[in-house]
């Protein structure tokens, strides 16, 4: 019996000390200290019971394990399963891409597109506009966090990302279909798109809602009425990097926005070329260069679901993503939307809204808004922010329990989270406790600067 409980007890100790080790390497060092000083005491206690009690070691280790097998039993019985996202088909409406802040910035004063915006589609926004078009570009000097080199690396990305979206139409194919099967050509856009580099991938019919009314972004094709080409969307992810996002709000989150943008826009292009190239029509839809809203499409094909926030939250990396998708007349299989708790959970977290510096995410209850009953966030204030900053910000998705690293710990609270209404509770009180309610982060890797380092004349 007391060799059992001798190894009962560092059995619980090793997976307490794989957790603070695991918590270091994410650089979470309070869960880390926490954690440690859990697993002094809890040694302390069972050792301590064992050799001053040692009658009561049976009882200790029935009770403990008996706990431990329960709680796994009760917290994966699927109890208050998660209500999905509401959307009214009858009051869905589809949404103009000149209102999105980015395009609005690009507006010229003097331009036919600056006055038609101005003074015929939005006077109301126009002073707030030109004030916020006079501040600097996000990145350049005047924002609290801009910098000489460390700025550069995503604006440069940025300006390489413009300098190649016009491949995201291949245009007219060149040859005939090749005929495919719905199946077989699934199974070769799925894997050819993981091969390339993307986390997930999913497939959805094209509906009107998914497809903005004109294009806004760019000011070349500004204004063009649109709807849907094409029968199908592909929709895919790629993950950022934890250690990148973890230090928001400095510049190596919009550094890691930028080059997984990048990276995910490549993947597009090449898609969308494959499937030109087999005879299909096609568009990649990417940075800077969208006729789609990748939230509803990332919905619907049941990448994720939406949260509080405005941004898809997927099942293994929370809002710790970038999407972009791929449209096309090629036939293929439809996935489904996936319900795993995520709108129980946003409902009472709140963190992101709590944390937000400009105050841009909703802390009330959801609202309908074309049709789809959810969280609206401010999108002119979150930008006006970014450019306060000189970075992206990117707090709320660092602050998000959904965004922990995809390792063994976290997979197991993901596991009971997405079954049980208690299992989320507890762990947001788990993550406060461990993670704190407002965490914050300063590490940034070695090739970013701590001090300008520049010469001077």
């Amino acid at each position: 019996m007391q060799i059992f409980f001798i190894i009962s007890g560092l059995f619980l100790i090793a997976g307490l000390c794989g957790f603070a080790v695991t918590s270091f390497f994410e650089r979470e060092n309070r869960a880390g200290f926490f954690t440690l000083l859990m697993t002094f005491v809890f040694a302390c206690m069972w050792y301590g019971t064992g050799f001053f009690l040692p009658a009561f070691t049976l009882h200790l280790i029935i009770t403990v394990w008996s706990a431990i097998i329960f709680g796994a039993l009760f917290f994966s019985l699927p109890i208050g399963k998660s209500a999905p996202l509401k959307i009214d088909s009858s009051k869905i409406t589809r949404f103009d891409e000149r209102h999105v802040i980015f395009g609005r910035m690009k507006l010229i004063k003097g331009t036919s597109q600056y006055e038609e915006y101005y003074q015929k589609i939005n006077p109301g926004i126009k002073r707030f506009d030109d004030n916020l078009r006079s501040m600097p570009p996000v990145g350049d000097p005047g924002g609290t966090y801009a910098h000489p080199l460390d700025s550069r690396y995503f604006q440069a990305v940025f300006k390489y990302i413009e300098n190649f979206n016009s491949l995201a139409d291949p245009g007219q194919p060149e040859r005939d279909p090749i005929r495919l099967t719905p199946d077989e050509a699934t199974k070769r856009v799925k894997g050819f798109t993981k091969y390339l580099g993307a986390l997930d991938v999913r497939i959805t019919a094209l509906k009107d809602y998914h497809v903005y009314t004109h294009t806004g972004r760019r000011l070349d094709d500004w204004g063009q009425p649109l709807e849907p080409e094409h029968k199908y969307a592909i929709v895919f992810s790629i993950e950022m990097e934890h250690q990148m996002i973890h230090s928001a709000p400095l510049s190596p989150g919009s550094t890691e926005t930028a080059v997984k943008y990048m990276k995910i826009a490549n993947i597009g292009i090449s898609l969308a070329t494959y499937i030109s190239e087999i005879g299909y029509r096609s568009r990649a839809h990417i940075d800077g260069n969208y006729h789609i809203l990748n939230t509803a499409l990332a919905h619907d094909a049941g990448i994720g679901e939406l949260g509080r926030l405005g941004l898809i939250i997927t099942p293994t990396h929370g809002p710790r993503i970038r999407l972009a998708a791929v449209t096309t007349d090629l036939p293929l299989l439809e996935d489904s939307p996936i319900n795993f708790g995520v709108q129980h959970f946003c409902q009472f977290c709140k963190k992101c809204a709590d944390n937000c510096p400009s105050g841009a995410i909703d802390p009330d209850e959801k609202k309908q808004i074309r049709g789809t009953t959810k969280w609206q966030s401010n999108m002119e204030s979150c930008y006006q922010y970014w450019k306060k900053l000189g970075t992206d910000c990117t707090i709320c998705v660092t602050v998000c329990p959904y965004s922990k690293p995809n390792t063994f710990y976290h997979r197991i609270v993901r596991f009971f989270s997405s079954r049980n209404a208690l299992a989320r509770r507890l762990a947001l009180f788990m993550d406060d406790v461990f993670y704190s309610r407002s965490p914050r982060h300063t590490h940034k890797p070695n090739w970013f600067a701590d001090e300008p380092g520049i010469l001077k004349d």
